[in-house]
Formats: C-alpha cells, structure tokens, sequence
C-alpha cells in the first residue's frame, strides 16, 4: 500500500501515498489485483486505476514485455511476433503508455532549475515517406534529462511550442542559456519567449498603438551552431551569438566544460532516440503507419530515457572510495507504472 493512494479528486486522502486509509475490498483476475476502498470518501477502486495498465485485457507479464520491446525499438508487427499477441494488441497498449508517459511528465516536470538548454529536430515519417513527420526536444545537456518533446511539421508552429512548452516549467525562463542549430524560428522566437516584454509609446495622438517588443536580460542568450555542408561532407561551423551577450555564454560553457558552442548533448539523444523508435529509423520501411502511433511511440521513448534508463554520462560521490573510483556513473531515476 506504501506506492498506493485514493484516486477520489474530492477525498482528503486524495494523492496521499503511506497512508492507512486504504483497505482490500477484494482480488480479482489471474493477475490477482486488488480492489480497493478508501475509509475516508468510501470510493472503491482497482489498484491499477491512473496507471498505463488499467483497463488492460491482457496480463501484466506481457503488458510489461510488449512496453519493453517497444522501448528497445521493435516494430509493432515485431512486438506482437516476440510476445505472441494480436498486433492490434500491441497498437492498444502503445497509445496507453505514450499518453501515460505524456501525462507523467506534464504531472512530474515543473518549476525546474535549469540555466542551460539544448534544442534540435529530428526527422521522421509517418503514413508514408511524402509525409514528414518531426520530432523536437529541448535538454539540460548537464543532467540529460529531457524538458520539453513536441511533434509536428517543422515549421515556426513547432518551434514556437518546443519553446513555450519548455519555458513553462523552468524555475525562471529569464535565466537561460539556449543552444541551437540555424533555423531561423529559434532566432525570431527567443526574444519572445525568453525575455522581457515592454510597449514603446505611441508618437503622438493618432494611429494605432506600437506593438510590443521584447527586451533580453542579462541572464539570457542564445548561440546558433550553423553547420555548412558539401554533400555530406562538414565544410564548416559557424558560431553565432544570436542574442544576450558573450560572456553569459561562456559562463554557461565553463559550467557545462565545454571548451566551444555546441548542440553534442542533444545530437547523441537524437541517436538514442532513433535506436529506441523503429518508426525514427532512418532509411526503412519501418516507419509507423498512423501518426498516433508514431506520436506514441515519441512519448514513450522519451519517458524511458528520462525516468527508466541509467544514464552512464552522469556521475555522484560515492560515499567512500573504492580503488581508484571517487565517482559512480549511471545515477537513475524510475518510472512507477
């Protein structure tokens, strides 16, 4: 009962967990879940009620395989040939989870203290390979955790929500170091997101009033790495500081241990993701074949690498040495289903 609490929105036990107010109305299902009542408001419940399993047909041991091979890249149709299911099964159980992992992370994810942040754009299909399908995602290129994911065209559209999206749920979104590639919405958007808002006053009586524009404070920036290639071949990178001053980038550098700019924390997500994702795969016939599939499959990815997977670049004290070791890599945080 220690992980369980009332589900009841009007119940003053409500989201409380550890409680005693809890008790075993019955067990039910070769899975033997609990059925459970609140003392307080006198709700009864499934110990599976605002988890990615509940209302599931099928049994956890296989909800749980399904969900780990969709994790690890499988194709829907592959899934459903590993476990031994319908593949409409497999379809079902990832809309589950993509919008649990969706909702856990609007529930879990707010007022974080983040200075630096990483953003770029990944590109996928869905339905087929005429109709693009983009994935973006802002990171703290320090603890690698992910603080925004968005789909859609890449257009201003989907940078305009990647942005706003992240800026809601930083500690303070005037304190900001932001590293991107050269697309010209992140330029155009920044001031706007990421600054001070101010109207001008209006030259004299007539006419309509100036429109608002938007002042970067000191504790701002924002750095565009621009690749220029030939081919596929990397001519050369430009560096250009697109707003905020210098040194507030150099500060976040020293912080960071970077020695140059650069988008390297989310280039190796971008990696990840596409090894986690068979409809991200570039270059097959794997991509999804529905855009709720594929949108799904995004969330989910991304909630295993934030909350289920260690991550081996992070590091913490040990409480004592071991040999040579002063530090342990591969600090984890987990998901509970």
């Amino acid at each position: 009962m220690e992980s369980l609490a009332c589900v009841n929105l009007d119940c003053d036990q409500y989201g409380q967990k550890g409680g005693t107010n809890l008790i075993v109305r019955k067990v039910y299902g070769k899975d033997k879940i609990r059925y459970l009542r609140c003392r307080c408001c006198q709700q009864e419940f499934s110990e599976r009620k605002n988890t990615a399993l509940w209302n599931s047909k099928i049994s956890e041991a296989k909800a749980v395989s399904i969900a780990e091979h969709l994790a690890e890249g499988c194709h829907i149709k592959s899934t459903a040939r590993l476990v031994k299911v319908d593949p409409s099964t497999v379809r079902r159980l990832n809309q589950k989870v993509g919008r649990h992992g969706q909702q856990y992370h609007e529930q879990e994810v707010q007022d974080v203290a983040v200075t630096e942040l990483q953003a770029d754009e990944r590109h996928g299909f869905a339905g087929s390979k005429e109709h693009p399908a983009w994935e973006a995602e802002l990171m703290d290129p320090q603890s690698k955790f992910i603080l925004a994911h968005v789909q859609g065209a890449r257009d201003e559209t989907l940078i305009r929500r990647l942005l706003e999206d992240g800026a809601a749920r930083l500690h303070n979104r005037h304190a900001v170091a932001l590293f991107t590639d050269g697309l010209a919405a992140y330029r155009t958007l920044f001031p706007e997101v990421y600054g001070y808002a101010y109207y001008p006053p209006r030259q004299g009586r007539r006419g309509p009033h100036p429109k608002a524009r938007f002042r970067i404070p000191r504790t701002a920036a924002h750095v565009q790495i621009i690749k220029h290639q030939s081919g596929y071949r990397l001519k050369e990178i430009e560096i250009r500081y697109a707003h905020g001053s210098k040194k507030r980038i150099e500060l976040a550098l020293e912080r960071l241990g970077y020695h140059v700019p650069n988008t390297s924390a989310i280039e190796r997500r971008n990696g990840t993701a596409r090894l986690m994702s068979a409809a991200q795969v570039r270059k097959t016939l794997a991509f999804a074949g529905r855009e709720s599939t594929k949108e799904a499959l995004g969330w989910w990815g991304m909630t295993v690498y934030n909350w289920c997977r260690p991550h081996r670049s992070l590091k913490r004290s040990l409480p004592e040495p071991v040999g040579k070791k002063s530090m342990n890599s591969g600090h984890q945080l987990w998901l509970s289903v």
